[in-house]
């Protein structure tokens, strides 16, 4: 059953955006900076189902658009003289008055015409690979305000299949089939017997039926490899394996810096296991060791000091500002569980209705996030006699709650795909709770009337009939 689940997803995945021959969305930034990673620091030729060579020729920066037009038409004659075929000009390469455009023409020309190509009047550079957005510099451009793992991924999978639209979101896709399958094994081990087997299959084909998640396993972005990695450390403390939990952790750190976020419930999970000391440093060094291993090609081709300063300096620098005005919508952290200015990933045109609609939407299920969110509620009082002791509880709640930390202290700049780190946890969390409460179903009699008791002592030390005191009690642990 499990397999029927993971195969029609990835095989429904790569189908859909098969389709879809262009950026979509933010891949654009993150495409183009792995594509850039490749040419500069791995000087990696790059290939794909090209007709002949495809090439960016990167033009002189014109003084204006009369200029730009004449310059593009001499350059399309040249690539037609040389056998080839422009694939887009001015009318991709628009020019913009604030300069913030890319002066170039992208053409598929036969290889053995390459080295004419660059001598083509006002080219100034000549790049092989699929065509770049239309962004200045962005032929330079690195992302270094984000670790580099994600990208690493993103041009194995460009270097090994070629550089195309479909290959960029192949990792992504295997991201999101893989959490799927550490759902389902979650389940399993947690609610250890044929029903755990029985709710980690539904868990599974709920969450991928999550429209946030399946939208985000099939974009080349860097939050479903933060999911994958956060669900592994989640997967890897439930097993108790500490080496596990922390290289995870490290992991989906250095694929986007909020990774870190589950740091804080991890640490909550580990401390009841492990001496305090030896968990923060577990989670510490290989967190940095592994930051610091992945940026070895860009510290040997910048200069550390150049790396401190891009990669970390200016990347902390670049998340605590608010960097886009007037652009997609932001939501807060509370607007992604009713689904409130949702980030919209890629419109398609529907030839029935005859106009655009967005096809894919980071808005996930807002009626099973407000479920979880009521059954969390309810079994606050029992939580640690859930199957899973609360891990589960811990670190889906425990990441959610940094995002609003972070909103609070001033990372007002977040949207509604950043939910998708959370997600797989959700969906573990509501079937472990029903689990609970309906076996045996007096679970669910016994939880209410704990809350009952909870709401009596509150309204008896209200109307002064009773005191509540607070007592802390340290116990020391003698050295083995």
């Amino acid at each position: 059953m499990l397999a029927v689940v993971v195969v029609g997803y990835a095989a429904y995945c790569v189908s859909y955006v098969s389709g879809i021959d262009d950026y979509i969305s933010d891949e654009c930034w993150y495409v183009s900076a792995s594509r850039n990673i490749l040419l500069k620091y791995f000087n990696v030729a790059l290939h794909g189902r090209w007709n002949g060579t495809r090439v960016n020729l990167i033009l002189e920066t014109p003084l204006n658009s009369f200029v730009y037009g004449m310059w593009e038409a001499e350059v399309k004659e040249g690539v037609k003289d040389l056998g080839g075929t422009v694939i887009k000009g001015v009318n991709y390469y628009k020019y913009k008055e604030d300069g913030n455009f890319l002066p170039a023409v992208c053409a598929d020309i036969p290889s053995n015409n390459l080295s004419a190509a660059r001598m083509l009047p006002h080219v100034k550079r000549c790049i092989v690979g699929y065509c770049y957005p239309n962004s200045k510099d962005i032929v330079d451009y690195m992302n270094y305000e984000h670790p580099p793992l994600s990208k690493y991924l993103i041009a194995l999978f460009m270097m090994m299949l070629g550089d195309d639209p479909v290959s960029w979101r192949l990792p992504s896709i295997l991201a999101g089939t893989v959490t799927l399958i550490l759902v389902y094994l979650t389940l399993k081990l947690v609610i250890r017997d044929e029903v755990g087997g029985l709710l980690g299959v539904i868990a599974a084909l709920a969450t991928a039926l999550d429209p946030l998640f399946r939208s985000m396993s099939m974009v080349a972005m860097l939050d479903i490899y933060v999911a994958l990695f956060t669900y592994l450390s989640l997967y890897s403390t439930l097993r108790d394996s500490l080496g596990g939990a922390s290289l995870a952790l490290a992991l989906a750190f250095s694929s986007k810096f909020s990774g870190a976020f589950a740091g804080i419930p991890a640490l909550i999970e580990w401390v009841r296991k492990e001496v305090p000391a030896k968990v923060l440093l577990f989670f510490l060094y290989t967190s940095i060791s592994v930051f610091i291993a992945l940026a070895v090609p860009i510290i040997i081709h910048e200069g550390l000091m150049n790396w401190w300063s891009n990669s970390v300096e200016g990347a902390f620098r670049w998340h605590l500002s608010i960097k886009t005005t007037g652009g997609p919508p932001q939501a807060m952290p509370w607007d992604w569980l009713v689904g409130r200015n949702p980030f919209v990933l890629h419109y398609a045109y529907d030839k029935v209705k005859g106009e655009w609609v967005a096809d894919l939407v980071a808005r996930g299920n807002i009626y099973i996030y407000l479920l979880t969110s009521a059954l969390s509620l309810f079994i606050l009082p029992v939580i640690r006699s859930l199957p899973d002791r609360g891990s589960v509880f811990i670190y889906a709640w425990g990441t959610y709650l940094m995002y609003i930390i972070a909103w609070v202290v001033g990372v007002k700049t977040q949207y509604s795909f950043y939910m998708v780190q959370v997600t797989p946890m959700l969906y573990t969390m509501l079937f472990i709770i029903i689990h609970y409460l309906t076996t045996p179903l007096a679970n669910t009699i016994y939880v209410a009337r704990r809350w009952y008791k909870i709401f009596k002592i509150l309204w008896d030390w209200l109307s002064g009939v009773a005191r509540i005191t607070l007592r802390v009690e340290v116990k020391y642990v003698e050295p083995a």
